[in-house]
């Protein structure tokens, strides 16, 4: 697993995967909706000597997911009459197919594949919902939502399961 220092929201990301000493660059547009991966990145995320690569790069599949880290205070009160307050740390995953396009020029006889041109982001999945303030938080009867906050934003790419950061 290839990872990276970033996480951005909105306009151009570009990260910088670092394997070994070298580093190489992976760019999205969110605004314009395109992007692209290189070759080489994709090759050694997954591990292919070029022929597998070649022969396997029109069957790859890329994905985007978003992992927001919230802080969710909430208050209840005791049968005592006691307020209480807790913090949880809660995580919002989003995932979504990417549209792509394999990259190539001539070589010899054949075209070789130099990477993917991405696309759009497709068919996004959440694995739950944040709650807002004034709801009560899952799981504690009584406890009610006084505030939300992000934490952080990560983003990451995947291809075929293989994250490229």
């Amino acid at each position: 697993m290839k990872k990276i220092l970033a996480g951005v929201t909105s306009g151009v990301l570009a990260m910088t995967i670092f394997a070994g000493a070298a580093g190489a660059e992976v760019t999205y547009d969110f605004d314009k909706k395109e992007g692209f991966v290189p070759k080489g990145d994709v090759q050694s995320a997954l591990g292919l000597n070029n022929k597998q690569f070649q022969d396997d790069a029109y069957n790859f599949e890329f994905m985007h997911e978003t992992v927001d880290t919230y802080e969710i205070i909430v208050t209840w009160t005791t049968g005592e009459g006691t307020k209480g307050e807790k913090a949880h740390i809660v995580e919002h995953k989003r995932e979504s197919s990417v549209t792509s396009e394999v990259a190539s020029e001539p070589r010899k006889k054949n075209q070789q594949v130099t990477g993917f041109t991405l696309g759009a982001l497709e068919s996004s999945v959440s694995d739950k919902n944040i709650p807002a303030v004034g709801d009560y938080f899952p799981g504690n009867s009584g406890h009610k939502v006084t505030s939300v906050e992000l934490v952080s934003s990560d983003s990451y790419w995947t291809v075929d399961d293989v994250r490229l950061k």
